[in-house]
């Protein structure tokens, strides 16, 4: 499904290219990596089929970065492809851990996609959520936690902005190091989605630790710092004093992660 919104949206993207082709195979490439890093459900791991589909093709810097407040902010698009996994998992982003940080917000801008989120909070209670993205639909990521998107009607395309806020006595990260950082930072959560019926079910061996999940929806206070703009409408036109007031209303209003000591020891 495509919005009258979102396809304006789209239309101020550049032609997309090529860009990088992210396909079952490599999904189990990083799994097989080790860290615990990615999550891959046993029936992926030990499908017996020769088939390698394609589950989403990343354009990095989709648009210009742009440096403000200090910090470099980058913009991608991600289209996902729809299909399921062997054992009816929905095809998937790889999940990964941002750092302490990271500030990172997604639009979905066609198709619906389904993102899960998972934080400690200082103390020391396990969260889990999840929120149903429809086009148009925002969500953004807690402080440090864990994510994961999938596709419940593709295909679907995501546009997303993020930077590492500098805090005190810490300059914000390069590019290439919070990468790093976030995909080898710590084990992954062992949760996510398969197809059921017209719908979807939670699924994976995390629940025994995280308890279950509580479903969210768009923070109202999201959608009010980009005035009725677009996730890429703002990244191309928001001056200083608007990346400004986001950060704000993120430090104010998004929970942080507190990891536990064997997430520190596993960096």
């Amino acid at each position: 499904m495509i919005t009258t919104a979102s396809a304006n949206a789209l239309t101020m993207l550049p032609a997309h290219g090529v860009g990088a082709a992210f396909r079952l195979s490599d999904l189990l490439a990083r799994h097989h990596d080790g860290g615990n890093t990615v999550f891959v459900s046993d029936a992926v791991l030990h499908h017996g089929t020769g088939d390698d589909p394609l589950l989403y093709t990343a354009h990095r810097d989709v648009l210009p970065r742009q440096h403000v407040l200090g910090t470099d902010w980058c913009a991608d698009l991600v289209e996902y492809q729809p299909g399921v996994l062997p054992g009816g998992e929905l095809h998937r982003s790889t999940g990964h851990w941002n750092t302490p940080a990271q500030l990172e917000v997604f639009q979905t801008l066609a198709g619906r996609t389904l993102v899960i989120t998972a934080w400690r909070t200082a103390a020391g209670q396990l969260t889990l959520r999840y929120q149903e993205c429809p086009a148009d639909a925002l969500a953004v990521i807690p402080f440090g936690a864990w994510h994961l998107t999938l596709v419940l009607d593709g295909p679907a395309a995501v546009f997303n902005f993020y930077t590492d806020l500098p805090t005190a006595g810490h300059p914000s990260a390069e590019r290439d190091n919070f990468d790093a950082n976030k995909y080898r930072r710590a084990p992954a959560v062992e949760i996510t989605a398969v197809r059921a019926g017209d719908g979807f079910q939670l699924t994976g061996a995390g629940f025994a630790a995280w308890g279950p999940a509580q479903q969210t929806t768009e923070p109202a206070w999201l959608r009010q710092a980009f005035a009725g703009a677009s996730l890429p409408e703002f990244y191309r036109t928001a001056d200083q004093s608007a990346f400004a007031a986001l950060t704000r209303h993120a430090h104010r209003h998004l929970p942080a992660h507190t990891p536990h000591h064997r997430e520190t020891e596993s960096r």
